[in-house]
């Protein structure tokens, strides 16, 4: 069975999750917080970000250097074909082997070149880690971290939700500000196939517009950097 078939069976069985997520809850409300928390988990975070801090700081970058530099970071430490399937929701089996082929290398590009620009906003700031919890019994991890500005801005909240593979740690999810930013794209993603009849190829058209549109302002927010030396 792939990934894309697990993750429509999980996404599916609403009752199995709720189930999960209270007998979770629970085994965490009955553990110190001590043992609950998963330091390596936290470090592999940790390390993340100092090289995200460490990216978008160097100066005088061309466009294709800094996102060669996030593409190396991201598709190490991210679990992509998952999160690929996660975000096509009840579409997971929709797509032929051709479209899925290429639907992956868009998600792909499309996380590149959004995040890329996005976390480049982010060049005078400090990251600190907070803590973690673990989940299905170590199966999956929680790191609680910040981002803390300059100049009195209070600082961001920042979650992580990490699998624990055979390969090592790898991000699933990101929860900015309150919202998991894959759960929020899989909303996009599902409503730009449902709106179109149920077919995958104007989803693919979407990434593209999307990734074309991302290249445009990463574009943009360097020049504005180099301008500011």
């Amino acid at each position: 069975m792939n990934v894309f078939s697990q993750v429509q069976r999980l996404a599916w069985n609403p009752a199995a999750f709720i189930a999960a997520a209270v007998t979770a809850l629970a085994l965490v409300a009955a553990s110190p917080a001590s043992a609950n928390s998963d330091p390596k988990a936290e470090a592999f975070v940790k390390n993340i970000a100092d090289k995200t801090i460490e990216v978008i700081s160097t100066k005088d970058q061309t466009v294709e250097e800094r996102e060669a530099a996030f593409r190396d970071l991201f598709l190490e430490n991210m679990d992509v074909p998952r999160i690929s399937a996660f975000v096509l929701g009840q579409y997971a089996r929709l797509p032929s082997a051709e479209e899925r082929k290429e639907y992956i290398g868009l998600v792909e590009e499309f996380i590149v070149k959004v995040y890329a620009n996005r976390l480049s906003a982010y060049s005078n700031e400090s990251f600190e880690v907070l803590g973690s919890t673990k989940r299905r019994e170590g199966k999956e991890v929680i790191v609680s971290s910040r981002i803390n500005f300059e100049g009195g801005r209070d600082p961001v909240p920042v979650d992580w939700w990490l699998l624990n593979t055979d390969d090592g740690y790898k991000v699933f999810d990101v929860k900015v500000l309150g919202i998991w930013m894959a759960q929020e794209q899989r909303e996009g993603f599902v409503s730009v196939i449902r709106n179109n009849g149920g077919k995958f190829e104007p989803l693919l058209a979407h990434l593209r517009n999307q990734i074309g549109n991302a290249e445009k302002e990463l574009e943009q927010t360097l020049a504005q950097e180099n301008n500011e030396e």
